[in-house]
């Protein structure tokens, strides 16, 4: 073979792929940056030293169980630089992951660049990677487990016992994974090919919840739902108690505020000392405070659900307590600096693997933490472009005559994951920027789905002439084109092939 078409192959192959060289080299500078900015970890107060503490317990099974033993088993290292390392190691492959999936799947290298670069860029995505919070492992769960089922037209039942292995992990950090438990499943279950694919999701699924409830001895503790706090917070923050009927050992969980004058956030109720949470007679109370606003005033409830799930996709006036919170997902000069703002300033992990951090007040920016803070002023992925993913992966996934309906169904099952993951977080907790950060993993990949199903060649129903040589039924039609040149072969995107006619659908589910 002539030592010229390798070396064209390869510069070919480098052409397609320097984009996204560029972005992962970019990805590893920030991570870089955050660890030397903010040593060894960023820290949550409340939620961080929860975790640690929980993971102390080991070999107890607490719920939410995953990212205590991911914690306990690091502690070895003696530093959370361990965890922090593995986390943005985490966010760099599941970036170049969803890549090479779109890529396999179809797309051209620059529009699946652009999928994967929220998750190797956005400031917020690099800022929880390096807390000791939930948010990575929830989302590289989740993530994994769609890509295991995607990546082929026919996952095999290894790669769904391993997705449903990876979907019950993301349930079992947080209770929000069983909207992507539940949409994978149907991913399975519609284009039914037989009871394998699905019995060995389903498998995985049982084994990690069978293993859970055999550790933790509950069904709440299995599912890692808890009390009803939160729903209570959610309901409390919009009830209109005037116009309700409560008992009175209900009653004295309404809202002590005019409806126009309440905090911006309905955590308020679970957390400040003011909360008539403190009030409740018995836990079973929160409950039944819930249900009744649900019962008697669904409007208000669904209303504030509807606005605040908007609010992901358009650019949100933020109230002040929730200017507050959003700073911590945000790369600060000073973490540490508390004199500044208890509250609202965010703060590092100690040297050792203790609970608690460090109670420093004093704190100098460095050239790392300087950088980054004004990076994250605006190296943000803008809501109204996660507003725009989601249009072009719905128009692309229903636009009719365009076969391709395996990509339809992955346009949708991503944008049913990312959404329903902001939906109920918000419906069950409230609006957190955190909260629908793991849509980061789902809508750009199910926007470039979308865009290449519309870029497909037209379904027609009329009869074409077969090709001297071709069997009879069988025309060439251009299925897609990536835009690029193929290895080798001189066509664009994938060629002409020959695909059946069925019924005007151009080959059915075809990858």
């Amino acid at each position: 073979m002539p030592v010229g078409r390798p070396l064209a192959r390869l510069g070919g192959t480098f052409r397609r792929h320097v984009g996204m060289t560029a972005v992962v080299a970019a990805g590893i500078a920030l991570r870089v940056a955050m660890l030397v900015a903010y040593p060894p970890a960023l820290w949550f107060q409340g939620d961080s030293g929860t975790y640690v503490k929980l993971s102390q317990q080991w070999p107890a099974m607490p719920a939410r169980w995953p990212y205590p033993w991911l914690l306990k088993a690091f502690e070895w290292t003696g530093t959370f630089y361990s965890l922090t390392v593995l986390q943005h190691l985490a966010g760099l492959a599941l970036g170049v992951a969803v890549y090479l999936v779109l890529r396999r799947i179809g797309v051209g290298p620059w529009v699946a660049t652009l999928a994967a670069a929220p998750l190797l860029l956005d400031a917020t995505q690099l800022t929880l990677e390096h807390y000791l919070l939930t948010e990575t492992l929830f989302t590289s769960a989740l993530a994994v487990a769609a890509l295991l089922l995607v990546r082929r037209e026919r996952p095999g039942p290894l790669a769904c016992l391993a997705a449903g292995i990876c979907v019950a992990l993301g349930m079992a950090t947080r209770p929000t994974g069983v909207v992507a438990l539940g949409a994978l499943f149907l991913f399975l279950l519609l284009p039914w090919r037989g009871w394998r694919p699905v019995a060995a999701y389903l498998l995985g699924i049982v084994a990690v919840f069978g293993f859970a409830f055999a550790g933790t001895g509950s069904i709440e503790g299995t599912l890692g739902t808890g009390s009803g706090k939160f729903l209570y917070g959610r309901t409390a923050h919009v009830a209109d108690c005037d116009g309700m009927e409560l008992r009175p050992g209900l009653r004295k969980l309404c809202a002590p505020q005019p409806l126009d004058q309440r905090p911006d956030r309905p955590d308020w109720f679970i957390w400040n000392k003011a909360s008539p949470i403190h009030q409740a007679e018995r836990p079973e109370d929160l409950d039944e405070f819930a249900r009744e606003v649900l019962k008697q005033q669904p409007d208000r409830y669904l209303a504030a659900v509807a606005r605040d799930v908007g609010r992901y996709f358009w650019s949100p006036d933020l109230g002040p307590t929730e200017v507050c919170l959003a700073n911590w997902w945000r790369p600060q000069l000073a973490p540490t600096n508390w004199a500044a703002n208890f509250d609202c300033v965010p703060r590092t992990a100690g040297p050792d693997y203790q609970w608690q951090p460090l109670p420093s007040k004093n704190a100098d920016p460095n050239v790392a933490s300087r950088f980054l803070h004004a990076y994250g002023r605006y190296a943000v992925t803008p809501p109204l472009a996660l507003a725009a993913a989601v249009l072009l992966a719905l128009i692309g996934a229903v636009w009719p005559r365009r076969g391709r309906l395996r990509l339809s169904m992955i346009a949708l099952v991503y944008v049913g994951i990312g959404v329903g993951i902001m939906l109920f977080s918000v419906a069950t907790s409230m609006f957190d920027l955190r909260y629908g950060l793991p849509a980061l993993a789902f809508l750009p990949a199910a926007a470039a789905v979308g865009w290449l199903r519309l870029r497909s060649a037209p379904v027609t129903h009329d009869k074409a002439t077969a090709a001297a040589g071709e069997p009879k039924g069988l025309a060439p039609t251009v299925a897609e084109s990536s835009g690029e040149d193929d290895d080798g072969s001189g066509d664009r995107g994938h060629g002409l092939v020959a695909v059946p006619e069925r019924g005007g659908d151009a080959g059915g589910l075809r990858s």
